[in-house]
């Protein structure tokens, strides 16, 4: 008669245990809930925004392609931007494959809020002039732009962008040689006042207002 082998008991794979910080947090819901109402602030935020920079617009003449959205702009968010929680809002807002001309706002949780001019198309030469001819501005008002090979990558830090200030104009036409566009971003860290005091809005407004020589017509 054959011989039955009995099944065995137990999976003796080696497993990860779980660590005492996950085992707390799991037990405790008040992550979730704080990430509500942060993703929930920064909504409201974004929105007021929106509506700031487009009374702003309006007044406004841009050295910018046709069909630019002055007005309504886009606003979106996720979970996962790397992994992370993330909102946004675009205002101006055109984006194609060879042209952009677009001011994102992006909260990254864990990473802070960038205001971002995204630039590119026939008028790049002329943004990228008048960069150069604002660097004592862009520096005082801690400016980055991107190094990367694409603009909707938002690491920042060394290897993702570099600080404009004088002295680096060889390091940026370096940079513009390289490059099919211009990424001009400023950064709002979490212990900032203006984050601090939910004045994400009026730091957004400033950063436009202090970016626009670049697009003005």
């Amino acid at each position: 008669m054959g011989q039955v082998n009995d099944p065995v008991p137990f999976d003796l794979t080696p497993r990860e245990p779980f660590s005492s910080d996950e085992l707390r947090f799991l037990g405790d819901p008040r992550p979730f809930q704080v990430r509500d109402k942060v993703m929930e602030n920064l909504q409201h935020a974004f929105d007021r925004l929106r509506n700031r920079l487009s009374g702003h617009l309006q007044v406004g003449h841009y050295l910018a392609p046709t069909g630019v959205d002055f007005s309504q702009g886009k606003m979106g968010k996720g979970e996962h931007l790397d992994g992370l929680p993330y909102s946004f809002v675009d205002l101006p807002r055109f984006i194609q494959e060879d042209q952009c001309f677009t001011y994102r706002a992006l909260f990254w949780w864990g990473d802070g809020v960038s205001f971002s001019l995204v630039l590119g198309g026939r008028h790049l030469d002329d943004y990228r002039r008048r960069l150069l001819e604002n660097l004592e501005i862009l520096d005082a008002l801690d400016v980055y732009v991107a190094t990367s090979e694409n603009p909707w990558e938002w690491q920042r830090g060394r290897g993702h962008t570099l600080r404009v200030e004088q002295g680096t104009e060889s390091k940026l036409a370096r940079l513009f040689r390289a490059q099919s566009f211009l990424k001009v971003s400023r950064y709002l860290e979490f212990d900032d006042p203006e984050f601090v005091e939910n004045r994400v809005d009026e730091a957004g407004l400033y950063t436009f207002r202090a970016l626009e020589p670049l697009v003005l017509a």
